[in-house]
């Protein structure tokens, strides 16, 4: 069984964390992805339930896309990560684009989308 893995994304990116819970699903693995979108202003009470989402997980997956860098929400889910200690790496979500990585992401591993990639870093976290 794969570790649990919350996805930090971009709200405009959404499509790219149901590609991957589908992928999960599709190919039969036992993977688990936790993710808490922002759907109220980004609050103290928002920090609150996601660092409880992050605090279950083994690590977290950041979807790179266009505009990911700015993101204050994407930003403060990699600082609360590196505080918890855990796992991340970044997918760039575009086969053809290279886009910015997100303050405090750099440093980290930002692979290609290739599911069995992400199963195998996954699969180091255990």
């Amino acid at each position: 069984m794969s570790p649990r893995a919350f996805i930090s994304f971009e709200m405009e990116d959404s499509w790219a964390r149901d590609f991957l819970v589908q992928q999960a699903k599709d190919k039969s693995n036992d993977v688990e992805f936790i993710d808490y979108s922002v759907k109220d202003p980004f609050d103290s009470s928002w920090k609150t339930q996601c660092r409880e989402k992050i605090a279950r997980t083994k690590g977290t997956i950041v979807l790179v896309g266009k505009t990911t860098y700015k993101s204050d929400a994407v930003i403060w889910e990699i600082e609360e990560t590196k505080r918890q200690a855990h796992r991340m790496f970044g997918i760039q979500i575009n086969s053809n684009d290279t886009h910015r990585i997100p303050d405090g992401l750099s440093g980290f591993d930002v692979i290609r989308w290739n599911f069995d990639h992400i199963i195998r870093k996954l699969s180091a976290w255990e």
